[in-house]
């Protein structure tokens, strides 16, 4: 047990963990295995094999870990994007988007509605859940792999922007299941998450807008990156606060600030940021950091004490397999270099950090039965970034993946 180590010994476990976080990466990098399950691996097997680690100890923080990753995660995602991509990209990345949850969820609900008789809302909760694919992992994977520019944007923009549309959902049917009002309308939470959509997009632009110009103030200032983070956590919690989406927030204002150099010259600021480079090195160090800890803890809770919904899980990643592939062929329709690859836009379906996240607060929750949400999830997790993996293997152009270079990497043209 955790409770039974030294302080000096908890400090070197956390170590190990951080090395072997780093070691995951690595081996993602080189040989397109997802480090997630390396992760989730790592903290089954210091929990329920070794029972090392004892997730009841962290119950009254499981909220707080899960709000900080969903966060960290949603953010790091919106400041590694460039305007000119989100536009040339947003109309089809948005159907698929639409497209790929809509189904996914009428998928997976309607059997188990139907089939294990779980109420409604549950039943729609439960799809929504595992509704959206995963940014850190189809990110990672498409960004390794050689395949053409146009899938490779269409799909980023995808994962990430379908994040924030079920998390936003699933938020609103945990409410819903909590609070006993089962008679929710699907116009009553279309206008809920149209507002929360709305106010987390304004103030996460305006916020942007706003601190880009800071920044532009601050350039020689050593801990402009860190306030950043504090300015993050301060204006989730408002835009939340007014029942706006922290989530989208957290999106706009990371889109905001990856794209600070060319904002400042579009506002016509005296000075070009320079911030935007040590930005994106600082989230990506935070999300790592994040990540690594937040999947060997998921991977710890994890019991599989009902295997015929681990099971049911496995055979939902297949399901979900078939849903995307006609999401793929809708929105793909005309054209030609989409339609070519249909079999890498189809198999990129890894569910990750937001079902994790979500399954987490379903917990917490105190909604009936949450333990079978947690294997059904994972199992899904699992099955569907193996799919992903196997994917690229098949799918991937042959030869070197040809070099790039990102926007975000290149010089500023001026500095403070």
């Amino acid at each position: 047990m955790l409770q039974n180590l030294t302080a000096n010994e908890i400090f070197g476990l956390f170590g190990l963990l951080l090395i072997i976080g780093f070691l995951a990466d690595y081996l993602f990098k080189k040989t397109n295995f997802p480090d997630i399950l390396m992760l989730l691996g790592l903290g089954y097997l210091i929990g329920p094999i070794l029972h090392i680690f004892d997730p009841v100890q962290l119950t009254s923080v499981s909220q707080l870990i899960a709000n900080l990753a969903l966060i960290i995660i949603i953010f790091n995602g919106g400041i590694g994007f460039d305007f000119a991509g989100i536009i040339s990209n947003a109309p089809r990345a948005l159907a698929l988007a639409v497209l790929g949850v809509a189904f996914s969820i009428f998928a997976i609900s309607w059997p188990v509605h139907y089939l294990y008789d779980w109420p409604l809302l549950n039943s729609l909760l439960l799809g929504t859940i595992i509704g959206g694919t995963s940014s850190a992992t189809i990110i990672a994977l498409v960004s390794h792999a050689r395949i053409k520019q146009q899938v490779s944007s269409l799909l980023s923009l995808e994962s990430v922007l379908n994040s924030p549309f079920i998390i936003v959902l699933a938020l609103i049917l945990i409410e819903a299941i909590t609070s006993g009002e089962t008679g929710i309308s699907l116009s009553a939470a279309g206008q809920a998450i149209l507002l929360r959509f709305s106010l987390g997009i304004t103030i996460g632009a305006f916020a942007g807008m706003v601190w880009v110009w800071m920044l532009s103030l601050m350039q020689k200032e050593s801990y402009n990156d860190i306030v950043t983070l504090a300015v993050v956590f301060l204006m989730y919690f408002m835009t939340e606060s007014i029942n706006g989406s922290g989530v989208i927030f957290a999106l706009v204002f990371g889109i905001m600030l990856g794209n600070g150099v060319s904002l400042s010259k579009k506002l016509k600021f005296r000075t070009t940021i320079q911030s935007t480079l040590v930005m994106k090195g600082f989230t990506a160090e935070i999300y790592f950091f994040i990540k690594t800890f937040f999947f060997i803890y998921l991977g710890a809770i994890v019991s599989f004490s009902h295997p015929e919904y681990v099971i049911f899980g496995i055979v939902a990643a297949f399901v979900l397999l078939f849903a995307r592939m006609i999401a793929v062929l809708l929105s793909s329709a005309g054209n030609n270099t989409l339609l070519e690859n249909l079999g890498m836009l189809t198999t990129m379906l890894a569910r990750g950090e937001s079902a994790a996240v979500l399954v987490q607060l379903v917990a917490v929750s105190q909604i009936p039965n949450a333990e079978l949400y947690t294997d059904i999830v994972m199992a899904v997790i699992i099955t569907t970034t193996l799919i992903s993996t196997a994917g690229v293997i098949i799918f991937a152009e042959k030869g070197p993946k040809e070099l790039k270079v990102s926007k975000a990497h290149k010089k500023p043209d001026s500095y403070a």
